[in-house]
């Protein structure tokens, strides 16, 4: 393909959704850090002062069941810190998300947030999904990929492949058309690895389905289907406690971080556990477990995992820094605004494009009608 064919991509791409990355790139960016802001602007929430006993994730399910009766359990976090609370994560029939916080050691509700209703949840919506919801979802995604388009086709274009020199060259004092050039092709060919990572891996877990396929075909290797439980008539499930002991068997080297409660009869108990070597939060370590019987259905070690399964677990990780220290997350938050500084010199350069297109068309065309005029 041609440098002048891959030069238009390029520009067609970046003047049509530029506007776009630049919103998805600035949220990015604050989300880099969303734990850490969303609990300093909730601390009141998300911290308590250590005591001496912890209540049962049993008592603390327990306290919200009574609070909300109308709602379903959909999820309880366990603290991981001396400082944390226990987090409930509910659902109404009209798909309704609220999380509710529980003091761990009184057992006393310290409050509630609606999913969408608090500063970081709302400008998760608006990076995942545009505000547009799976419609909103799907072009963010597509957007993705047409920025691996874009970054691809601008390094195709780069000066420094003929020059090193020319494509690293700043020209300080240079007129403003071409200072803003220099910016554009320096910073993007800085930037384009960790863009390419991030696009990627932002697409791929927008089309995980998809990209799972996908990966376990060029692996050659079978997807495990979720286990389900027997349904027991007239039987009520075993107590999170139970659970919870049964999982530390399976998988005692774990750190239990997350649960997942079973709704269906067939529903199983999924206990999320961090490993010591996981950069997730959460973890990325499962144990499956029937809610009637305790039966372990299914240990997945995130350390022992078939690759696809792997490749699919760091996408959250690679997407936003979590894979590195402190260090490398503030890099990912100077990366987020690489778009915005490129939309705006591409813009420029854009737009200085086709106003000298216009002028020398106006031009063009007054001297034809002097020629007319004038013998």
């Amino acid at each position: 393909m041609k440098l002048r064919t891959l030069a238009l991509i390029h520009r067609s791409i970046g003047v049509m959704l530029g506007l776009v990355l630049l919103v998805i790139g600035l949220t990015g960016s604050t989300l880099v850090f969303y734990r850490e802001i969303d609990q300093l602007l909730n601390s009141q929430l998300m911290q308590v002062l250590p005591q001496r006993e912890r209540l049962s994730p049993e008592m603390a399910l327990n306290t919200v069941r009574s609070a909300f009766p109308d709602m379903k359990l959909n999820t309880i976090i366990l603290p991981r810190t001396a400082e944390g609370i226990y987090k409930v994560g509910l659902s109404s029939n009209s798909d309704e998300l609220i999380d509710v916080f529980v003091n761990p050691y009184s057992g006393v509700i310290l409050g509630s947030q609606q999913w969408g209703h608090t500063l970081m949840s709302f400008i998760y919506s608006i990076h995942n999904s545009l505000l547009i919801e799976e419609v909103g979802e799907q072009f963010v995604g597509i957007c993705g990929l047409l920025l691996l388009v874009l970054v691809v086709s601008g390094l195709a274009v780069w000066p420094g492949w003929r020059k090193p020199s020319l494509g690293f060259w700043i020209r300080r004092k240079a007129p403003a058309p071409l200072l803003t050039y220099d910016l554009h092709k320096v910073g993007g060919f800085l930037s384009a690895v960790f863009l390419l990572l991030i696009a990627s891996t932002g697409a791929a877990m927008v089309f995980s389905s998809q990209f799972e396929s996908v990966t376990y075909w060029l692996t050659h290797t079978s997807k495990p289907t979720l286990p389900v439980s027997i349904a027991v008539v007239n039987q009520a499930p075993l107590r999170l406690q139970e659970i919870l002991q049964i999982a530390d068997t399976a998988l005692p080297e774990g750190q239990t971080t997350l649960v997942i409660l079973p709704h269906q009869p067939n529903d199983i108990f999924r206990v999320s556990k961090k490993l010591p070597q996981d950069t997730d939060v959460y973890g990325r370590s499962q144990v499956y477990i029937d809610q009637y019987t305790g039966k372990v259905l299914q240990v997945d070690n995130a350390l022992k995992a078939l690759l696809p399964a792997r490749i699919s677990n760091a996408l959250l990780s690679l997407h936003n820094g979590g894979y590195g220290g402190l260090g490398l997350r503030c890099l990912y938050v100077l990366i987020g605004l690489v778009p915005s500084a490129l939309f705006i010199t591409g813009f420029f350069m854009w737009s200085n494009r086709n106003r000298a297109k216009y002028f020398d068309t106006l031009r063009a065309k007054a001297t034809e009608i002097l020629k007319t005029l004038l013998p």
